[in-house]
């Protein structure tokens, strides 16, 4: 006979006295974020260290948890993204920081501890376990704390990881497959003695139709674009329409000022060629740059008629540049983006002079480079004075300004120096205002 199996017992449950147990591991960091606090807004280490150590754990009682990202139920989010999507969120918080630098306070700090801390402090009068004794101590670390907090609330865990989840959804999400969303969720485990935070994250696939145009069956995918302006909550896609009366007037500009709330409109597709088309052309821009273009194009749409008589929708990147155009046709009652033409074009305003100006095909253009935006960054154009001249009579000298990004091993590594980067040069062009 084969031996008989042993019957699995139940595993044992944690204690609730473990739960809210306060490990000396977790006491000396906290003690360590709330002296690097102290300094942040203007007192001493020993300002806290005064404190009664009943009082100090009164003030870690209630932990916060890391943000952790789950995949919403039937959002249909491959697992993959979220391992991924926590490795950079991880990534992030430990390399980026509250505050100013020089303080040593990194966001994982800051989320973990640091919110502990600035919650119980608040709110100390109306913990029990704290005695009447220890008020004017804790006052003068309130006062200092709370100033601090309110006038430095884009800072806030909220705004700052919204922003770059935000940042991550228009990262990955692709007009032709799908796009990602999220929502955020501070669960209260009273009998853990914690505060959860949590992302739940889900997909958006959007609409496909099929047009058929010249004979030729075009599959095509609803357009959807993230607003700018949406900064504090998690943002979702804004499918895409454009007022009727705007595809055939000349001055488009005009036209939007007019329409602004209109209701004859027509929705947006756009086919996958038009994205490889946008993605070859644009050469240089990582996923998020491209979605950046589609925003910052149809939030002000404009219109233009090409040297060939057709309609073309302006291109706009994230400095209000013109980038390219994209050749649209209005097909059943929707408007179908049908390719990406670069500035270079013969058929474009900034085309046809540069081609005037060199003497150049189309063909040639191509060969050369010019139809693709590494061109503009990799050359040299002091060594070749009448091609210079030629881009700015063309206006199109501002494609020089693009900057290469240097190549970094991990990809969530590079998602996150992106991030940062962008930050900061949004934050020199606020100051130079």
């Amino acid at each position: 006979m084969g031996k008989q199996k042993k019957k699995k017992g139940t595993p044992e449950r944690r204690s609730l006295k473990s739960y809210m147990a306060i490990t000396k591991t977790y006491s000396d960091e906290f003690t360590q974020t709330a002296h690097k606090f102290m300094r942040l807004i203007g007192l001493e280490p020993s300002d806290f260290d005064v404190l009664t150590k009943r009082t100090k754990q009164e003030l870690m009682r209630i932990r916060h948890t890391p943000y952790k990202i789950y995949a919403q139920k039937g959002g249909r989010v491959p697992e993959a993204y979220v391992r991924f999507f926590n490795a950079c969120l991880f990534r992030y918080e430990k390399q980026s920081y509250y505050g100013d630098p020089q303080y040593g306070i990194t966001y994982y700090e800051y989320v973990t501890h640091g919110l502990t801390f600035i919650f119980s402090i608040r709110n100390y009068d109306q913990e029990t376990g704290i005695l009447p004794d220890q008020y004017p101590l804790l006052e003068k670390i309130k006062k200092p704390l709370v100033k601090y907090t309110q006038s430095n609330e884009v800072d806030h865990y909220s705004i700052r990881t919204t922003s770059f989840l935000n940042f991550l959804y228009t990262s990955f999400s692709q007009p032709n497959y799908r796009y990602y969303t999220g929502e955020e969720q501070c669960l209260t485990e009273y009998m853990k003695g914690r505060i959860k935070n949590e992302i739940r994250i889900s997909s958006i696939e959007p609409e496909r139709r099929t047009f058929v145009i010249d004979k030729e069956v075009r599959p095509s995918y609803r357009l959807g674009i993230y607003r700018a302006e949406i900064v504090c909550k998690m943002i979702e896609p804004t499918w895409v329409e454009l007022p009727m009366v705007l595809l055939e007037a000349e001055d488009s500009r005009s036209v939007m000022a007019q329409l602004m709330g209109t209701r004859l409109t027509l929705p947006v597709y756009i086919q996958s060629h038009a994205l490889h088309r946008m993605g070859e052309r644009l050469d240089c821009f990582d996923n998020y740059s491209l979605n950046q273009v589609f925003t910052f194009t149809f939030m002000e749409p404009r219109c233009i008629t090409a040297t060939n008589g057709q309609r073309l929708i302006v291109a706009i990147d994230f400095r209000g540049k013109t980038i390219g155009y994209f050749p649209m046709a209005k097909v059943n009652g929707a408007v179908l983006l049908l390719s990406f033409l670069p500035l270079s074009s013969p058929i474009t305003p900034e085309g046809s002079i540069l081609q005037k100006e060199l003497g150049l095909q189309f063909d040639d253009i191509k060969f050369i480079g010019l139809d693709k935006l590494s061109y503009y960054i990799k050359t040299n154009f002091n060594a070749n004075p009448p091609l210079q001249k030629a881009l700015k009579k063309a206006n199109m000298w501002h494609l020089t300004d693009f900057v290469m990004k240097g190549s970094v091993e991990k990809k969530e590594d590079r998602i996150i120096m992106n991030y940062l980067t962008r930050n900061r040069a949004m934050a020199a062009d606020e100051a130079c205002v």
